[in-house]
């Protein structure tokens, strides 16, 4: 499966706590799935996966948050096209980048 081991690149739309009939309280994720465009394992000189940007929004999807296993930096190619995806990024640059 190459660099992303079996795991769906997405694109986090938002984040929400839903209390159920019993309630019980459910946190999960709206994300938009990314499919690769190209290998799955890092190529090219930037050494990273490409993934496709599609402007339709079918491809949404409601997510637990605990079924997420990790964050990456999706940086634009060709604008509402495609992007790199670094999943080489750590929880300390994260918090100085977005924080």
């Amino acid at each position: 499966m190459g660099q992303l081991d079996g795991k769906m690149v997405g694109r986090l739309e938002g984040l929400f706590s839903v209390c159920d009939e019993m309630q019980k309280v459910h946190e999960v994720a709206l994300g938009v799935l990314l499919p690769l465009k190209g290998l799955a394992k890092p190529s090219r000189e930037e050494g990273m996966i490409r993934v496709q940007i599609n402007g339709d929004g079918k491809e949404k999807h409601v997510i637990r948050v605990a079924d997420i296993e990790g964050m990456a930096h999706l940086i634009p190619l060709e604008e509402g096209r495609s992007c790199l995806v670094n999943n080489r990024i750590d929880l300390n640059t994260w918090n100085v980048l977005y924080a």
